[in-house]
């Protein structure tokens, strides 16, 4: 699927929606095959700067471990906001490369064997290797996983922002991530949201 037709399905998906989705992006940078979550969620907050709220970046990664708190967390505190769930997939070799988008929501680690709760009501997925090969999620390169993941989050940047304008603000130096981390922890939506410091409502 090319992004622009991602795109076109994330915004059919949205509809008439006066609220922003959130945008929880699944899996682990310790994986390079399981890294497109968090790279999708790191661009979205740093390169675009989305309208939405961000759950899974680089920095603060939702993994097998903590999906079931941030799930528990965004159907709390996000009620009546849809929820786009990203993740990286294992599929047929003829699959390899492809970006699926389905209504409904996603069943993380399915294909590793972990019994983990649906998330999302949306899912986009990308096939980074093919199931069953020996080190899957380890062998994939970083470079194939980082050019799916780029089209992925300008997919939902261009569906989200057409539809709920443009929040763009420079970006977050290193030097200044430690204020902004302690202003998130004041806030509802620390520590999961990598970018809770929007006004979106």
């Amino acid at each position: 699927m090319k992004d622009t037709a991602l795109q076109r399905s994330i915004d059919e998906f949205l509809g008439n929606d006066t609220l922003p989705p959130v945008v929880l992006c699944i899996g682990t940078d310790r994986v390079i095959g399981d890294a497109l979550g968090p790279i999708v969620g790191e661009l979205l907050v740093r390169r675009y700067d989305v309208p939405a709220f961000v759950y899974g970046t680089l920095s603060l990664p939702v993994t097998a471990l903590t999906l079931p708190a941030v799930a528990d967390f965004i159907r709390s505190r996000h009620i009546g906001q849809k929820v786009i769930a990203v993740d990286s997939s294992l599929g047929k070799p003829s699959d390899v490369g492809l970006i699926r988008a389905t209504v409904g929501g996603i069943k993380p680690g399915l294909a590793t064997g972990k019994n983990l709760p649906i998330a999302g009501n949306f899912s986009v997925t990308a096939t980074v290797a093919a199931l069953g090969a020996k080190d899957a999620l380890s062998s994939v390169r970083l470079g194939f996983v980082s050019a799916l993941a780029d089209d992925v989050a300008s997919a939902i940047f261009a569906a989200v922002s057409a539809r709920f304008g443009y929040a763009r603000k420079p970006l977050v130096r290193s030097r200044e991530q430690s204020e902004l981390s302690a202003a998130a922890a004041s806030t509802p939506h620390f520590p999961f949201s990598a970018n809770n410091d929007k006004t979106l409502y």
